[in-house]
């Protein structure tokens, strides 16, 4: 009897996978971090968008058009560099949003905690709050994401509109109390000049990991309906809406609140809370931690949803136990794969609420992520640059941009940056109680992940090798 190979529902329209992308792109709440160092933030996040954003939108345009299938940047590495290279970068994006997604659910949980008010707010600096509240929201999103990308993408749409809400309310209560008080902040031409020494420069890497998540939209490439023509303007609408929306809450919050007392989790209400209490409107707070909450949210199904299809491929091509390619019987979702990384990133937040504050358990948190989700990046700068030169190599497919020139570009410019901050990132910021045990922990953390992958992948490819054999399992297009 001929075994039914894994068929997924195209049920993500244009505006779905546009907005989809904004919940991804924007993260209000890590502006926070960047926005301590002064109006240098301001710099970072243009700088960023040339030298990082630019060159993976173009990375990501050509890649897609080539190999449009589910799986995305996985799929682009192994084409380009063989089956242990795709596994591997395929791995860490992957092992990346196990952390990824506890530093979202956290932002979540000190909102809310702040939103209580006197009485709950000492509940924003207890691990065992933090912890609670963020395993009972991951598994919630995990359960509506099995439902389908049909019911979870309302999760990622109202996220989205949330967050241009949000970006507006902050902003024009900037605007008022600027007029009634002046800059918090001192902005001058010198000051948007970021300071030399190694610790602002980490903060470029913060910068980078809020500029990732274009490649999520050809990772869902068998649930998106017509997907050569709605990647192609999902990009073009999100792009720009990601750097505005992330210029706009910088000056926003730093016109409010002093770059030096700018908290990393609750910065953003905090700076709201100053400016509403000074307006007479202290009520705004609520609402806009709540705004905050669904940016939080939706930002989180994003990457919950998009980062388990990896393991669902990985699954299909028999690197990972054949079981992780199953799809849901009655919602034709990948439920092992969503179900895997509930646990693992249930496991995470465990481990680091043990013997660490809240504020460097985020740190920690954020910092692996960083480190995780750029050596993907590498490796799909390095394809572009490899598939211009030998398409052929790849598919015969026409890619999506026309001019060598801009391909060659946007891929050294994005490895060199890319390579840079991966560097860079291992450096720990000034906010950070114990650097020494900062960079251990990084350090264990990244290897306790990498190490892992190689094992797997031999141990499975005896199997894969089998496998292929007699019939690889591959996705049914509708």
């Amino acid at each position: 009897m001929k075994n039914e190979r894994p068929h997924l529902t195209r049920v993500l329209g244009r505006a779905d996978l546009t907005l989809f992308l904004i919940a991804a792109l924007v993260n209000l709440n890590s502006v926070p971090v960047v926005a301590g160092i002064g109006p240098a933030a301001l710099f970072f996040w243009i700088a960023a968008f040339f030298l990082f954003f630019l060159p993976q939108a173009v990375s990501v345009l050509e890649l897609s058009s080539r190999l449009p299938q589910e799986g995305g940047i996985y799929r682009w590495t192994r084409a380009a560099f063989g089956d242990f290279h795709g596994f591997v970068s395929g791995w860490c994006y992957w092992a990346n949003n196990i952390f990824y997604i506890p530093t979202l659910l956290m932002y979540i949980a000190g909102f809310t905690a702040f939103a209580g008010g006197e009485l709950t707010a000492g509940l924003g600096e207890s691990p065992l709050f933090v912890a609670g509240f963020s395993l009972a929201l991951l598994w919630g999103i995990t359960g509506l994401n099995i439902v389908g990308l049909g019911v979870g993408k309302w999760v990622q749409n109202v996220g989205a509109v949330g967050t241009f809400v949000t970006t507006l309310l902050i902003l024009g209560i900037a605007v008022v109390a600027l007029n009634l008080n002046g800059a918090a902040t001192a902005f001058s031409a010198g000051s948007l000049i970021p300071h030399g020494d190694w610790q602002t420069l980490a903060l470029l890497s913060v910068v980078c990991l809020n500029y990732v998540g274009l490649e999520l939209g050809p990772v869902l490439g068998e649930e998106i309906k017509d997907p050569r023509r709605s990647i192609r303007s999902a990009i073009f609408i999100a792009g720009m809406s990601t750097v505005v929306l992330y210029l706009l809450t910088t000056f926003a919050l730093q016109a409010t609140i002093p770059a030096a007392d700018i908290g990393v989790i609750d910065g953003i209400l905090q700076g709201v809370q100053k400016a509403a209490e000074s307006l007479g409107i202290l009520w705004v707070v609520l609402p806009i931690a709540i705004l905050m909450s669904l940016n939080a949210g939706g930002n989180t199904s994003a990457w919950l949803a998009g980062a388990a299809r990896i393991p669902f491929v990985i699954g299909l091509d028999r690197f990972f136990p054949p079981a992780f390619g199953r799809l849901h019987q009655k919602y034709n979702t990948p439920h092992v794969a969503l179900v895997v990384q509930g646990l693992a990133s249930s496991l995470f937040i465990i481990v680091n609420a043990i013997g660490a504050t809240v504020h460097d358990m985020y740190l920690i948190l954020l910092q692996t992520t960083v480190v995780l989700q750029l050596v993907p990046y590498l490796y799909m700068f390095a394809a572009l640059l490899l598939i211009r030169r030998s398409p052929a190599r790849f598919t015969a497919e026409p890619g999506g941009i026309r001019s060598d020139l801009v391909c060659y570009l946007a891929g050294g410019t994005g490895f060199l940056m890319t390579a840079f901050v991966l560097l860079v990132a291992f450096v720990p910021s000034a906010a950070v109680a114990d650097p020494t045990g900062f960079e251990m922990k990084l350090i264990l953390g990244v290897l306790a992940f990498l190490i892992p992958a190689v094992l797997i992948y031999r141990w499975n490819r005896p199997r894969r090798t089998a496998a292929a054999l007699v019939e690889e399992p591959k996705l049914e297009n509708e």
